[in-house]
């Protein structure tokens, strides 16, 4: 089987909650085996993972979102809208960071990355020392977004809300927690980016 952290798994997977509209059993596959390939490394049955997919798929059809119009037979969503309802309820698996950084070849260089809050979670974790404590990167990202630092928006009781990269006027902003935060650093510590 190949393992659920491999590169085509999780560029499907990314891909199908990029797409204007999916079906709901497709966006339950891809949303629990991003969530699933950003924990630690301890291995979930199958059977666990195909209950869960089985619980959000339920979940999802419950929610009676706008279907396809172009398509109504085929009863897909909009994976934008299920991560909208998304939001207070379960966790949505954030962008995976596909861009590889550029190798700096001068120290003015700048590096990209391939969405907006790895930069300011790297230059959090500068601004610590080098730590990963989450307590204090939390306290020193909300201290950005009251500076009015990108991509920061705003900070709430319930976490710090950002743009990402194709946000448009109008959108939802996305959410940092520490829960947010600790799957982010699992997935720079993968990379070799931290």
């Amino acid at each position: 089987m190949t393992k659920l952290t491999s590169k085509p798994i999780l560029k499907k997977a990314s891909g199908i909650l990029a797409q204007e509209f999916a079906l709901p059993k497709d966006i339950a596959w891809a949303w629990v085996t991003l969530l699933l390939s950003q924990e630690e490394q301890k291995r979930d049955s199958e059977e666990k993972r195909y209950a869960r997919i089985a619980e959000f798929e339920a979940w999802i059809v419950e929610l009676n979102l706008p279907i396809d119009p172009k398509n109504p037979d085929s009863g897909s969503v909009s994976p934008e809208s299920v991560k909208n309802s998304a939001r207070n309820v379960f966790e949505w698996p954030h962008e995976y960071i596909f861009d590889e950084p550029v190798a700096a070849k001068h120290p003015d260089s700048k590096v990209t990355y391939g969405d907006t809050i790895t930069k300011p979670i790297l230059d959090a974790i500068k601004d610590a020392g080098g730590s990963d404590d989450r307590p204090a990167l939390i306290t020193i990202l909300e201290a950005y977004a009251k500076e009015g630092r990108e991509p920061f928006v705003n900070v709430t009781p319930e976490g710090i809300e950002w743009r990402g990269s194709a946000w448009t006027e109008g959108d939802k902003h996305n959410l940092l927690t520490i829960k947010t935060l600790n799957n982010r650093l699992a997935n720079l510590k993968k990379k070799g980016l931290i």
